[in-house]
């Protein structure tokens, strides 16, 4: 085929590994033109020195160049644009290797949590549980919850008082982001339940942990830490939530 002055656009299909149909739209658009038609039948030849050009098409569209941009690569005259050119879409594609990157850490964090926390969910019993210092990230309202990225990168925990909900994203093993503010939730005891459902029907579970825990100097503020939530969950009744209340140090 290298000895061939013309290619049909079969042949050259073929040698690229690409369909008829993308040929014929490289076409259409100006891209990769044929040097020659036949006016009878209105088949394509292709000169065989455009090969470097398609060559040079599908190399910018396997970086990730758009159509357009392949358009207007195509009109850079100068070898030094060409690199200017390319250095920038290095840097473009490392940006986004490191924004998926960081993305699959928050997928694995996700897994990693669910799959720890899931061997303990027990709806029937309450019990006692000593836990260390854990630090997390500050949200705040549920009207500040959904713009940011700390809901959908971090588990969720949700701060209930009397009048109150203050929503947060609980950091196990991660690194936050940066200038992210951290706080902490306190080391200490406590009374441990679950909660199966919506998150609508949540203060009933709270009732009757508290009713459990009566006699324990319960504090205020519940700790609410969505294990089975609308990540991986569509029903939510099939929700599941740890419910955590500290009880109060002793002087």
């Amino acid at each position: 085929m290298a000895n061939k002055e013309y290619l049909n656009v079969n042949e050259l299909a073929t040698l690229f590994g690409l369909n008829v149909q993308t040929l014929h739209y490289y076409d259409k658009i100006g891209i990769l033109k044929p040097s020659y038609r036949d006016p009878k039948n209105g088949y394509r030849k292709y000169r065989f020195d455009q090969t470097y050009k398609l060559a040079s098409i599908r190399y910018m569209r396997k970086l990730g160049y758009s159509i357009e941009a392949v358009r207007d690569f195509q009109d850079t005259k100068s070898p030094d644009e060409a690199l200017k050119r390319l250095k920038e879409r290095s840097a473009a594609i490392h940006a986004q290797w490191e924004e998926m990157m960081r993305i699959d850490h928050a997928i694995l964090r996700k897994i990693q949590f669910i799959e720890d926390s899931k061997a303990g969910i027990d709806y029937e019993n309450i019990q006692v549980v000593k836990y260390p210092e854990r630090k997390y990230i500050p949200i705040g309202a549920e009207e500040e919850l959904y713009a940011g990225e700390s809901f959908y990168f971090y588990p969720t925990i949700v701060f209930y008082g009397e009048n109150s909900k203050e929503f947060g994203a609980l950091l196990t093993d991660a690194v936050p982001e940066e200038n992210a503010e951290i706080r902490t939730i306190p080391a200490g005891t406590y009374v441990v339940g679950y909660h199966k459902g919506a998150y609508e029907q949540i203060q009933d579970s709270f009732k009757r942990i508290k009713e459990w825990g009566r006699n324990l100097n319960l504090e205020d503020t519940i700790l609410a830490l969505n294990i089975i939530d609308q990540f991986v969950e569509q029903e939510n009744d099939n929700y599941s939530t740890r419910i955590e209340i500290r009880i109060a140090d002793t002087k």
